[in-house]
Protein backbone atom coordinates (compact mmCIF):
# COMPACT_ATOMS: atom_id res chain seq x y z
CA UNK A 1 0.00 0.00 0.00
CA UNK A 2 1.62 3.03 -0.90
CA UNK A 3 2.23 5.90 1.96
CA UNK A 4 0.04 8.68 2.05
CA UNK A 5 2.97 11.23 0.67
CA UNK A 6 3.69 9.19 -2.79
CA UNK A 7 -0.25 9.54 -3.34
CA UNK A 8 -0.13 13.36 -2.65
CA UNK A 9 3.37 14.09 -4.81
CA UNK A 10 1.28 11.49 -7.52
CA UNK A 11 -1.63 13.91 -7.43
CA UNK A 12 0.77 17.00 -7.26
CA UNK A 13 2.72 15.68 -10.82
CA UNK A 14 -0.86 14.73 -12.45
CA UNK A 15 -1.95 18.06 -11.73
CA UNK A 16 1.17 19.96 -12.75
CA UNK A 17 1.20 18.11 -16.26
CA UNK A 18 -2.36 19.63 -16.47
CA UNK A 19 -1.77 23.13 -16.67
CA UNK A 20 -0.79 25.18 -18.85
CA UNK A 21 1.71 27.28 -19.73
CA UNK A 22 2.15 30.53 -17.89
CA UNK A 23 2.28 33.52 -20.61
CA UNK A 24 5.80 34.32 -21.43
CA UNK A 25 7.72 31.72 -20.24
CA UNK A 26 8.71 30.43 -23.83
CA UNK A 27 9.48 34.22 -25.00
CA UNK A 28 11.55 34.52 -21.73
CA UNK A 29 13.75 31.23 -22.74
CA UNK A 30 13.50 32.13 -26.46
CA UNK A 31 15.22 35.66 -25.21
CA UNK A 32 16.95 33.71 -22.88
CA UNK A 33 19.27 31.85 -25.65
CA UNK A 34 19.05 34.33 -28.10
CA UNK A 35 21.21 37.02 -25.51
CA UNK A 36 23.64 34.13 -25.01
CA UNK A 37 24.32 33.90 -29.08
CA UNK A 38 27.60 34.09 -30.52
CA UNK A 39 27.43 36.89 -32.57
CA UNK A 40 30.44 35.70 -34.65
CA UNK A 41 29.56 33.45 -37.36
CA UNK A 42 31.68 30.71 -38.68
CA UNK A 43 31.41 30.26 -42.47
CA UNK A 44 28.68 27.13 -43.39
CA UNK A 45 30.07 23.62 -44.22
CA UNK A 46 29.05 22.42 -47.93
CA UNK A 47 27.55 18.95 -47.76
CA UNK A 48 27.82 16.40 -50.25
CA UNK A 49 24.38 15.02 -51.98
CA UNK A 50 23.51 12.58 -54.06
CA UNK A 51 22.59 15.19 -57.27
CA UNK A 52 25.80 16.67 -58.59
CA UNK A 53 23.95 19.49 -59.24
CA UNK A 54 22.20 19.88 -55.39
CA UNK A 55 24.43 22.30 -53.08
CA UNK A 56 23.24 22.42 -49.28
CA UNK A 57 25.08 23.78 -46.29
CA UNK A 58 25.09 22.18 -42.68
CA UNK A 59 23.41 26.28 -42.17
CA UNK A 60 20.53 25.71 -44.43
CA UNK A 61 19.71 22.40 -43.09
CA UNK A 62 19.76 23.19 -39.64
CA UNK A 63 17.52 26.51 -40.25
CA UNK A 64 15.31 23.56 -42.39
CA UNK A 65 14.92 21.68 -39.58
CA UNK A 66 14.16 24.21 -37.48
CA UNK A 67 11.41 25.96 -39.44
CA UNK A 68 9.92 22.72 -40.69
CA UNK A 69 9.58 21.37 -36.56
CA UNK A 70 8.61 25.07 -35.46
CA UNK A 71 5.68 24.48 -38.73
CA UNK A 72 4.88 21.09 -37.91
CA UNK A 73 5.30 20.31 -34.37
CA UNK A 74 4.65 24.31 -32.79
CA UNK A 75 8.51 23.84 -31.08
CA UNK A 76 11.03 26.11 -31.08
CA UNK A 77 14.39 24.59 -32.18
CA UNK A 78 17.22 25.88 -29.37
CA UNK A 79 20.13 23.62 -31.19
CA UNK A 80 20.98 21.65 -33.82
CA UNK A 81 23.80 20.25 -34.49
CA UNK A 82 25.34 18.37 -38.07
CA UNK A 83 27.78 16.04 -36.79
CA UNK A 84 30.69 14.68 -39.37
CA UNK A 85 34.05 15.58 -41.30
CA UNK A 86 34.40 17.29 -44.27
CA UNK A 87 30.95 17.33 -46.64
CA UNK A 88 30.07 13.91 -44.69
CA UNK A 89 27.28 14.04 -42.57
CA UNK A 90 27.12 11.13 -40.05
CA UNK A 91 24.65 12.47 -37.65
CA UNK A 92 22.08 15.08 -36.46
CA UNK A 93 21.31 16.31 -33.01
CA UNK A 94 18.42 18.51 -32.12
CA UNK A 95 18.00 20.25 -28.56
CA UNK A 96 13.84 21.53 -28.34
CA UNK A 97 11.82 23.21 -25.56
CA UNK A 98 9.56 20.78 -24.06
CA UNK A 99 5.96 21.36 -21.92
CA UNK A 100 5.27 19.44 -19.09
CA UNK A 101 1.70 17.69 -20.35
CA UNK A 102 4.34 16.48 -23.22
CA UNK A 103 4.58 12.84 -24.06
CA UNK A 104 8.48 13.29 -25.05
CA UNK A 105 8.54 10.02 -26.56
CA UNK A 106 6.38 10.16 -29.40
CA UNK A 107 7.33 13.85 -29.97
CA UNK A 108 11.14 12.81 -30.26
CA UNK A 109 9.60 10.63 -32.97
CA UNK A 110 7.99 13.06 -34.95
CA UNK A 111 11.01 15.32 -34.53
CA UNK A 112 12.99 12.23 -36.35
CA UNK A 113 10.83 11.64 -38.64
CA UNK A 114 10.78 15.61 -39.79
CA UNK A 115 14.57 15.50 -39.84
CA UNK A 116 14.64 12.31 -41.83
CA UNK A 117 11.97 13.90 -44.35
CA UNK A 118 14.42 16.97 -45.12
CA UNK A 119 17.74 14.90 -45.15
CA UNK A 120 16.10 12.43 -47.94
CA UNK A 121 14.70 15.61 -49.53
CA UNK A 122 17.98 17.58 -49.38
CA UNK A 123 20.50 15.22 -49.25
CA UNK A 124 19.71 12.17 -50.65
CA UNK A 125 19.27 8.40 -49.58
CA UNK A 126 22.35 7.54 -50.38
CA UNK A 127 24.58 10.73 -49.07
CA UNK A 128 22.18 10.99 -45.54
CA UNK A 129 22.33 7.05 -44.99
CA UNK A 130 24.35 7.49 -41.76
CA UNK A 131 22.93 10.64 -40.64
CA UNK A 132 19.50 9.54 -40.54
CA UNK A 133 20.40 6.43 -38.57
CA UNK A 134 21.63 9.13 -36.15
CA UNK A 135 18.88 11.45 -35.43
CA UNK A 136 19.60 12.35 -31.18
CA UNK A 137 16.44 14.82 -29.79
CA UNK A 138 17.02 16.12 -26.18
CA UNK A 139 14.53 18.76 -24.44
CA UNK A 140 15.39 21.62 -22.40
CA UNK A 141 12.13 22.03 -19.72
CA UNK A 142 10.98 25.28 -20.15
CA UNK A 143 10.70 26.60 -16.48
CA UNK A 144 14.44 25.35 -15.61
CA UNK A 145 16.38 25.67 -18.92
CA UNK A 146 17.77 21.98 -17.69
CA UNK A 147 18.09 19.57 -20.56
CA UNK A 148 16.07 16.79 -19.39
CA UNK A 149 17.06 12.87 -19.89
CA UNK A 150 16.09 10.02 -21.92
CA UNK A 151 13.89 10.35 -25.48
Amino acid sequence: MPEAHDLTDAWLVDATRQLADPPGDVDRLISSISAGLNRIRRPARALATDGLRIKITDAILKQMIAIRTRRQLGRLVVFAAIDGAGDTITGIRVGLVARYADDLIALSDRVRDIVEDILLETIGPDSSAEARRNIAVRWQDVYTREWLSGS
